[in-house]
């Protein structure tokens, strides 16, 4: 039995939060087998910021140079040392949504088709926006000139092809750098960065443990720090990596029993389990190997704004069709770069 116009509405608002499990369907929308940022990022490691203004944060960059070793009766040398600069990062914006024609079959014949078609235009809705935030938690803008597109991974963490070290400039086509923080004017505002060969013990192994020993630096004066997580570190990588680094791990285990494949899924570097991402597998032929530390890294999101899911209205000019739109304000923000590394081939 059909519902009155005048019900439909209201009925599909109730279906979109409560997404009765019903009318099961394959799911074949993306190519992607795992969305691994929007997993490891937008589900878990968001940080609410109040208010609609850039986010900005502090960074001291350098102490003072006051110390030295001085005689008796020496005259003090006085002068201010202005060692703080300010990041900055601005909210970005995204919407997603699906729409409706009150005269569709399906909400003549009410019940459990109202669910069914609901269930199906949101999730295809949802899938969509984890598809082009996944997109966006690994990319970069184009430039600076690009003001709509969300800073990604990309865009903190640079490669570089020099020699390993600290040495993550500026990303192309940011001159004025990261967070408006140029690296050519502050050079300790860098990643580490890394050129390897091969997947080997001598050769990217070896260039990971540098990576993770010189990532780590202690302050020798106790101060509070920004730290955006409780979270601690992750290791990504396309599958041409991480399975290779499979192989590697099965030689030096010599009892694999009848798996022919027993390390399949169990790689892990320092405790740090290794994680495969499908999105790096296409676009990326230098293979890149990331170490991420999320207490510095993460996506911040403008207070009400994550999840904005609106109830359904009327399309102007569509009198019958209604939409619902989703939508979120946020940004990525690294608070400390240094704590961050990618190694990557010539490609």
């Amino acid at each position: 039995m059909g519902i009155p116009f005048s019900a439909i509405d209201d009925a599909v608002l109730l279906t979109q939060e409560k997404l009765v499990k019903r009318g099961a369907f394959t799911d074949l929308q993306t190519d992607l087998q795992d969305h691994v940022a929007v997993r490891e990022l937008w589900k878990q490691r968001k940080k609410k910021f109040e208010g609609g203004d850039n986010w900005e944060f502090q960074l001291q960059m350098d102490h003072n140079h006051s110390a030295q070793a001085v005689g008796l009766f020496q005259t003090d040398g006085t002068a201010l040392t202005d060692t703080m600069v300010t990041g900055s990062v601005p909210a970005r914006h995204v919407n997603a949504h699906y729409i409706y024609d009150l005269r569709e079959k399906d909400f003549q014949r009410g019940g459990t088709k109202i669910v069914e078609i609901v269930k199906t235009r949101y999730t295809a809705m949802m899938v969509s926006f984890f598809e082009v935030m996944e997109t966006y938690l690994w990319g970069k803008p184009s430039s600076s000139s690009d003001v709509i597109t969300p800073f990604g991974i990309d865009y903190w963490v640079t490669k570089s092809g020099s020699a390993d070290g600290f040495n993550g400039a500026n990303p192309s086509g940011f001159s004025s750098g990261k967070a408006n923080v140029s690296q050519g004017t502050y050079s300790r505002w860098a990643n580490w960065t890394g050129r390897y060969v091969a997947i080997t013990k001598a050769d990217l192994i070896r260039r990971m443990r540098e990576a993770h020993t010189k990532t780590k630096f202690r302050s020798p004066v106790s101060h509070a720090t920004p730290t955006l997580s409780g979270q601690s570190n992750g290791i990504y990588m396309p599958y041409s990596v991480i399975g290779l680094i499979e192989e590697e791990l099965e030689k030096q285990n010599m009892n694999l029993g009848n798996d022919i494949a027993s390390k399949d899924g169990r790689a892990s570097f320092r405790g740090t389990p290794l994680t495969w991402v499908p999105f790096l597998d296409s676009g990326n032929t230098d293979e890149p190997v990331y170490m991420l530390d999320w207490k510095t890294l993460i996506v911040g999101i403008m207070a009400g704004w994550e999840n904005q899911l609106t109830a359904p209205y009327m399309v102007p000019n569509k009198h019958n069709v209604r939409r619902v739109d989703l939508d979120a304000s946020f940004n990525m923000i690294s608070t400390d770069l240094r704590r961050q590394a990618v190694l990557n081939t010539a490609g």
